[in-house]
């Protein structure tokens, strides 16, 4: 338990609380007013018991040290003998020697007070400013204001350039802020999908500080993002070129990757792929039933990303009355396959790129050729046609008289701008089509291309692509096949165009494939234009 000098020079007892600040300075006045008083032992005290309390005390030191000086001296001077002096001179002398002792004192504690004091209180407070500073200085560093904190190292710097926390918190600002730059850059690239970019910053900045926020993160991110942009643009260069085999593949591995990744487009060109590589099947010359097996899965598949979709369920129940005509006629159930023919055509003239249509002439054909008569060859005219009375078994120049019938009156329907009209009578020249023996791919190539134009004329503009890309299809697949390379280029132009809804474009470059095509196979659509 401390002791505290009292104001009448006795001390007291503290307790063990720690001494405050205000207690210091109590004591430091108490012992001070001793000294000044001349009352060198209390003072001595005072010092002693401030110095135990608080030993850095620079001026209780100070004091101490000439209090006991003062002290030693009194003790040491011979106090002489004097005749008695009256009591008002001895006041006299005492209040002379007190004022004497008060001036020695107020200069003494002047000079110390300018010698010890005042410097070591500006020093403190310099100290203390000092220390503020390079507490906001890290505040600004822990805030990630990396510019702020820098200025503020600096400015320290300035005062202590020796300083070694302003040096390493210098150090340390600088290098923040540089991959807070180079982080912000990468965010940025991230943003504008620019991946590349985005990988080489934030490869750089963990090569630097691998715990740096989260960058290790956000380039797992970005590799991941990189991976199913190189698989979808490897699925998207397979569609485009009409590879949808290895398309397929390619949507599906993706799928698998991420079912989210760019998923509308992905499910349109997926669906898309399953229904042309389904296409593509059955319209091969050599398909067979295990083929049109493949086919119908394909269909299938498209209908679990879009149900109900009227096409892929059309090509379904198509694939399943082809695959049951060939199961039947290779049971020998003639019949039956001419049922499931006859019925496709009726749907679709043009079917598995004119296979069914020739798969029905070649069943038919004896049939037909056994009924021929010598009058029976007699063409079939306009108005017979028109009345819808029904016929004979025709010969081969009476399906010709029917088809070119047909395609007159599409013609002038066309003409007169009935497109709706014109579609129609083109139709009914596909029906008669398939019947046209080796002139079939060539009717139905002229007859698809026509309805198309109509469709596409009166603003259908999907039907109109997909009637004169059949027309395309048919002659490229037929036995008097026109060489693809020669128009492929516009076919492709007029897709990627098709894709993009800029039908006039699309449009064009399939006039100018149907042209070349019918220069080939004299077709009559030499100078043919879809939409003029």
């Amino acid at each position: 338990m401390d002791t505290q000098m009292m104001d009448d020079g006795s001390t007291a007892q503290m307790d063990d609380r720690e001494p405050s600040a205000d207690d210091l300075n109590a004591l430091y006045r108490t012992s001070l007013e001793h000294f000044q008083n001349g009352r060198w032992q209390q003072a001595i005290d005072g010092f002693e018991a401030l110095l135990r309390l608080d030993p850095g005390h620079s001026e209780a030191q100070a004091f101490l040290e000439e209090a006991r000086l003062k002290a030693s001296l009194d003790q040491a001077k011979p106090k002489p003998r004097r005749p008695g002096l009256s009591a008002r001179v001895k006041r006299l002398i005492g209040v002379a020697l007190g004022a004497l002792a008060l001036v020695a004192v107020v200069v003494v504690g002047r000079w110390a007070y300018q010698r010890w004091i005042e410097p070591q209180r500006q020093a403190q407070q310099a100290e203390m400013r000092f220390a503020q500073q390079l507490e906001q200085a890290n505040r600004h560093l822990a805030e990630r204001d990396y510019a702020a904190a820098e200025q503020a190292f600096r400015e320290l710097l300035q005062q202590d350039p020796s300083n070694t926390a302003a040096q390493q918190g210098l150090a340390e600002a600088q290098a923040k802020g540089t991959l807070a730059t180079s982080y912000a850059q990468a965010m940025q690239a991230v943003t504008a999908e620019d991946w590349e970019e985005a990988a080489r910053i934030l490869t750089e900045i963990i090569a630097q500080d691998s715990s740096y926020r989260d960058a290790t993160a956000q380039l797992a991110r970005v590799q991941n993002r990189q991976k199913l942009g190189s698989a979808f643009d490897d699925a998207e260069k397979a569609y485009q070129t009409g590879d949808y085999e290895v398309a397929i593949s390619a949507y599906e591995a993706l799928r698998n990757l991420d079912a989210e990744f760019m998923r509308d487009k992905v499910t349109d060109h997926l669906f898309d792929c399953y229904l042309k590589q389904g296409m593509v099947l059955v319209a091969d010359v050599e398909v067979g039933a295990g083929a049109v097996r493949q086919a119908q899965d394909l269909f299938k598949k498209a209908l679990t990303l879009k149900p109900q979709q009227a096409q892929a369920m059309l090509e379904l129940d198509l694939a399943g009355k082809y695959w049951e005509a060939q199961s039947r006629l290779a049971q020998g159930d003639v019949e039956g396959a001419t049922a499931a023919l006859d019925a496709i055509v009726k749907q679709n003239p043009g079917y598995a790129g004119g296979n069914a249509a020739a798969m029905l002439l070649r069943i038919t054909g004896a049939e037909i050729a056994a009924a021929a008569t010598p009058t029976a060859t007699t063409a079939v005219t306009t108005e017979t046609v028109a009345s819808g009375t029904p016929e004979p078994m025709p010969t081969q120049g009476a399906f010709e008289a029917k088809y070119a019938s047909w395609m007159l009156k599409g013609d002038e329907a066309l003409k007169a701008e009935d497109y709706a009209l014109a579609e129609q009578h083109y139709r009914e020249a596909m029906t008669v089509a398939v019947h046209g023996g080796l002139s079939s791919a060539r009717w139905l190539f002229a007859a698809y291309a026509k309805a198309g134009t109509a469709a596409a004329r009166r603003g259908d503009n999907e039907n109109g692509i997909e009637q004169v890309r059949t027309a395309i299809t048919i002659m490229t697949k037929s036995a008097v096949a026109i060489p693809a390379e020669t128009y492929s280029g516009y076919v492709a132009q007029g897709d990627s165009d098709a894709q993009r809804k800029d039908y006039a474009s699309a449009f064009s470059q399939y006039s100018k494939a149907l042209q070349v095509i019918s220069q080939k196979c004299n077709c009559g659509l030499e100078n043919w234009s879809i939409l003029s």
